[in-house]
């Protein structure tokens, strides 16, 4: 409804628009039809294809899913979460998940197009707001647990889906990415990309005079994560509560809450690359 209230604009500018129900992590358009692509603030988010509800137990193995473990992070980037889990999701999901995105998107370029691919990094404060505590999610989570207002179990469940890269995990995705094809399958020739920079900055959320904006904003990010781990509606009441009070506690309104953002160019090749 925004996009056709703006009709006009679109109509003068001699710009197409239309809205996919696809997941960037398949096939979006035509081969060789795209002068320019923008995929702005959401390849933090991995590829969920088939449930994620081992990947918060993947350094335990098949018969960790109930380790105590588990109730002490929702975010793998957080400090209480296991070094061990961290290195395998860079490696095994982050890592792979934005090479197949890269190769996908090299299919659909045009010789010499271009795409900026821009997305949550790390450090990030809605995850790490000190730099020894926990996120207020698992932070929230954890007192209702303690007060029996929430079911440990599903703390355990809780996981929110999404790796904040560095620019060493950008530049590692395109060298895998050069090894798979541009259907996004390995053992096929690599995608025909060049990588032209990568670069990260930060910015504070904020306005300065409340953190209830901030908060908003949390919330309808991560609040579907919090739901996939089966809370009642009660319980998902109690955590939201629990959270906005201790935004309060970590976050000074006047500071802002620091993240991070990663960014890259990508162009196709209008050669075979030279050895």
């Amino acid at each position: 409804l925004c996009l056709e209230g703006h009709a006009d604009w679109f109509a003068e500018n001699d710009i197409t628009w239309s809205v996919l129900m696809k997941s960037f992590y398949e096939p979006l358009f035509e081969p060789d039809s795209m002068d320019f692509i923008c995929s702005y603030i959401c390849l933090h988010w991995l590829d969920t294809e088939g449930g994620t509800r081992n990947w918060k137990s993947l350094h335990l193995g098949k018969e960790g899913n109930d380790h105590p473990s588990l109730a002490n992070f929702t975010f793998v980037a957080e400090v209480t979460a296991p070094k061990s889990l961290k290195e395998i999701w860079r490696t095994e999901l982050a890592n792979v998940h934005l090479a197949k995105f890269f190769a996908l998107r090299a299919r659909e370029l045009r010789p010499g197009a271009e795409a900026l691919v821009v997305m949550v990094g790390g450090p990030n404060q809605f995850i790490v707001p000190s730099p020894d505590a926990a996120s207020p999610l698992t932070q929230a989570m954890r007192r209702c647990v303690g007060r029996g207002i929430l079911r440990e179990e599903v703390l355990r469940r809780c996981v929110v889906p999404y790796y904040p890269r560095t620019e060493d995990d950008l530049r590692e995705a395109f060298k895998l990415a050069s090894k798979i094809g541009t259907d996004g399958a390995a053992g096929t020739p690599g995608a025909p990309l060049q990588l032209v920079d990568v670069r990260s900055y930060s910015s504070f959320i904020g306005d300065g005079e409340s953190l209830d904006g901030s908060f908003e904003l949390f919330w309808a990010i991560h609040s579907g994560s919090v739901w996939a781990a089966d809370p009642t509606e009660e319980e998902m009441g109690h955590i939201r509560r629990e959270a906005r009070l201790l935004f309060d506690e970590l976050y000074d309104v006047k500071e802002g809450i620091a993240v991070t953002f990663m960014a890259c160019v990508i162009r196709r090749r209008t050669r075979k690359q030279w050895i």
